[in-house]
């Protein structure tokens, strides 16, 4: 009895689940795009490795390769507002990610605002 009521509310929680509506990806302003700041989700077993770096994130949720094969142990230099460049720096430093809307002027990135983190930007699967 115990477990026929256990299956049953897991079948029903897991379609409520999967009833939940995706939330859509934010779009870039015009001329800009969205960079990733931090881990980039890539492990390897040696080095060079780029554990960590800069790398965009397309509208779909997939990430770019980061701009350098290695471990970026600094940021680019930013031009962002206190606020920003703050939560960018600590996310970079303490080996989280935040996904940050701008685009390069040479070397800088000009930082037009923080749309998140970029562990809530998984890649979204087609519509069916």
């Amino acid at each position: 009895m115990l477990r026929s009521t256990l299956a049953a509310a897991l079948i029903l929680w897991a379609g409520a689940v999967q009833a939940l509506p995706v939330e859509p990806l934010p779009v870039p302003a015009g001329g800009e795009q969205f960079w990733g700041l931090g881990s980039t989700g890539i492990n390897c077993y040696r080095a060079p490795c780029p554990w960590r770096g800069v790398f965009r994130m397309n509208p779909d949720g997939t990430r770019d390769r980061p701009l350098s094969g290695h471990d970026m142990t600094e940021l680019p230099l930013l031009e962002a507002d206190k606020a920003d460049r703050t939560r960018i720096e600590g996310a970079f430093a303490s080996g989280g990610c935040v996904v940050a809307e701008g685009h390069f002027e040479g070397e800088t990135l000009v930082v037009a605002r923080i749309a998140g983190e970029c562990h809530h930007w998984a890649p979204r699967q087609p519509a069916e």
